[in-house]
């Protein structure tokens, strides 16, 4: 069975960013028991990296490279914020523990949103957070095998479209950053 739209597709993957002189640094890789699952076209993955996969079948190796656009997107300089020292103080304090340099810290948007915003660096007074996707600007390399393509039986489409409910969903995906492909803003 070839990947198309609806289809339950599990997978093996290793993600490369590529950087200066066409070298590249691992960003993230599934573990053989815990394949990346999702609905082919649902979606959950990003558009390129869902049409690149678009007519394999179970067996086949991909190999394949998304730009930025294709990606995250490009770096917005208008989600580099310096914010008041006081939003990060708990009992007037910052906990170093909890904030410091290179730190993601779950934000609350002015419509009730949650967002995290990567910590670039702390001031006396302010604290310039960045809330661009960790992989924003970067060009990603895929490469990888499918393991299983089928129709999803009604519990496994479910679980993938359901997971706070069953335990399913980004098997993968390790630090829940988004940069496997996989859309987060689900979870």
């Amino acid at each position: 069975m070839r990947i198309n739209k609806n289809l339950l597709i599990e997978l093996q993957y290793v993600l490369h960013q590529v950087i200066e002189n066409d070298e590249e640094v691992l960003v993230e890789h599934t573990a053989p028991e815990h394949p990346l699952t999702f609905i082919q076209g649902m979606g959950m993955m990003l558009p390129a990296f869902e049409a690149a996969l678009v007519g394999l079948e179970e067996g086949d190796s991909f190999d394949f490279t998304l730009t930025p656009e294709e990606g995250y997107g490009e770096v917005d300089e208008g989600l580099i914020l310096s914010l008041d020292k006081s939003i990060f103080m708990i009992d007037g304090k910052i906990d170093p523990e909890l904030v410091y340099e290179g730190a993601y810290l779950p934000m609350v948007t002015g419509d009730g949103g949650q967002v995290q915003g990567l910590v670039r660096s702390i001031g006396e007074e302010e604290i310039v957070t960045d809330f661009n996707h960790p992989l924003a600007g970067a060009t990603l390399h895929f490469t990888g095998t499918i393991e299983r393509v089928s129709e999803p039986t009604p519990e496994e489409q479910d679980a993938i479209l359901n997971p706070h409910s069953c335990g399913g969903g980004c098997s993968g995906c390790g630090d829940g950053s988004g940069s496997c492909g996989h859309d987060h803003s689900c979870c």
